[in-house]
């Protein structure tokens, strides 16, 4: 069962490679927005579709640039929104009846200034959240979208490329290629770790 789902998964993305990129540069935008982000897993979508183009033989660079463009654009959405609306969106819902996400925001980014826009990437909640407080508290809109960039490029590539080696160590496990399967395995672990020790050393700095 569990292969005829990634089969057909693939098989619709090597069919459909055009919205196979839409789809990803979509979920990276909602990541990234305030309240969509919340709500919808942008980054399980993009991470699926990415490991399903890989499976299907696509290149991973067209899907690694549209996260690094998308995840630029969501958090500049937010970062407007909330520059535009400041006054206005503490009354509104969700964080009328849910004032402890913009509290927690709140501390975020008066804590880390320019800092928690690159941080907060790597923070459920934070990361949809964080980018509107910063334009509510009146930030610099330069200095925002340079940390907005910056951090972008180091967000792409720590979800898109474990998706592709999942997505290969996959492919080769079904064709029978054990050897292959466990090297690509294997780049899917050090990329994990990776992205583990990065996402601890961002907690122990919120922690701080």
């Amino acid at each position: 069962m569990l292969w005829s789902w990634i089969n057909a998964a693939v098989d619709l993305v090597a069919q459909n490679p055009s919205w196979a990129l839409a789809i990803a540069f979509a979920a990276a935008i909602i990541e990234a927005v305030a309240v969509l982000g919340i709500i919808i897993p942008g980054t399980p979508i993009l991470m699926a579709v990415a490991g399903a183009a890989a499976m299907a033989g696509q290149p991973m660079l067209p899907f690694l640039l549209l996260a690094i463009v998308g995840a630029v654009i969501g958090d500049f959405v937010s970062f407007w929104v909330g520059e535009r609306y400041s006054r206005q969106l503490r009354l509104m819902w969700p964080f009328r009846t849910r004032p402890h996400l913009m509290l927690q925001a709140d501390r975020f980014f008066q804590r880390y200034g320019t800092l928690s826009v690159a941080l907060c990437r790597f923070i459920p909640v934070l990361r949809s959240t964080v980018p509107l407080v910063a334009g509510m508290a009146g930030m610099q809109r330069q200095r925002f979208i340079v940390a907005n960039i910056l951090s972008a490029f180091v967000w792409a590539p720590v979800h898109v490329f474990p998706a592709q080696f999942a997505g290969l160590s996959l492919e080769r496990l079904q064709d029978g290629d054990w050897q292959t399967a466990t090297l690509w395995a294997a780049a899917l672990a050090g990329c994990c770790a990776g992205g583990w020790v990065l996402h601890r050393r961002v907690v122990a700095v919120r922690a701080r």
